[in-house]
């Protein structure tokens, strides 16, 4: 044996452990970037779990703020008269109990027969479990003042059931006509008012009463 001859013994002896850890850390270190990457992928699939969560709450949210509100103005039509059978009987009530509280000369009114209404725009979520009803007033009232004819009208959006829109009024000096003016009626107004209705899937089906 020369003494430029390296002995496999002693070779294996002095370089095995060196590689044998550089081994192991090479497997270290791709075990470690094979976990690193599996968890990035978890964290990010649990971040886009978290933004749906987070999107669907508020979104729940939003609906739950939006049922509330509809549901208070729904209370608010219904406590009006404006959902609901066409109450007659109470028009009739208010009618006369508010000329009586003005004191109008007089007051002579006719309401027609109530009509149902084709809606311009229907809610595709309503479908057919709302109708809206519309009823004609005519009214003719004997006023001492013009404002009398204002008063008289809040008077019955504020207390008549329904919603109320004032279709055309005109009004005429009575000077001219002595039997009115006795009567203590200045001008005499004529008025076309209109009466909404909504009728709902909740309402029991009638007749305006």
């Amino acid at each position: 044996m020369s003494r430029f001859e390296i002995s496999r013994d002693y070779l294996l002896r002095h370089t095995l452990l060196p590689f044998a850890t550089v081994a192991a850390a090479l497997l270290l270190l791709g075990a470690s970037v094979w976990y690193h990457g599996e968890q990035e992928k978890r964290f990010a699939e649990a971040s886009a779990n978290r933004a749906a969560v987070h999107r669907n709450y508020e979104a729940l949210v939003f609906r739950r703020k939006l049922v509330e509100r509809y549901h208070r103005r729904y209370e608010e039509f219904r406590e009006l008269g404006f959902i609901g059978m066409e109450r007659r009987l109470d028009w009739v009530e208010i009618l006369r109990k508010t000329s009586l509280d003005l004191t109008l000369p007089h007051v002579r009114y006719a309401i027609e027969p109530q009509l149902q209404v084709v809606a311009p725009v229907e809610s595709l979520m309503a479908g057919e479990t709302i109708q809206i009803h519309l009823s004609h007033l005519s009214l003719q009232a004997g006023l001492v003042h013009e404002l009398d004819l204002l008063r008289f009208v809040d008077e019955l959006q504020r207390n008549a059931p329904g919603l109320i829109k004032v279709d055309s009024c005109e009004m005429e000096w009575q000077g001219d006509r002595s039997d009115t003016l006795k009567a203590g009626a200045n001008i005499l107004a004529t008025c076309s008012m209109l009466i909404f209705s909504v009728v709902t899937s909740d309402v029991t089906a009638g007749t305006a009463t």
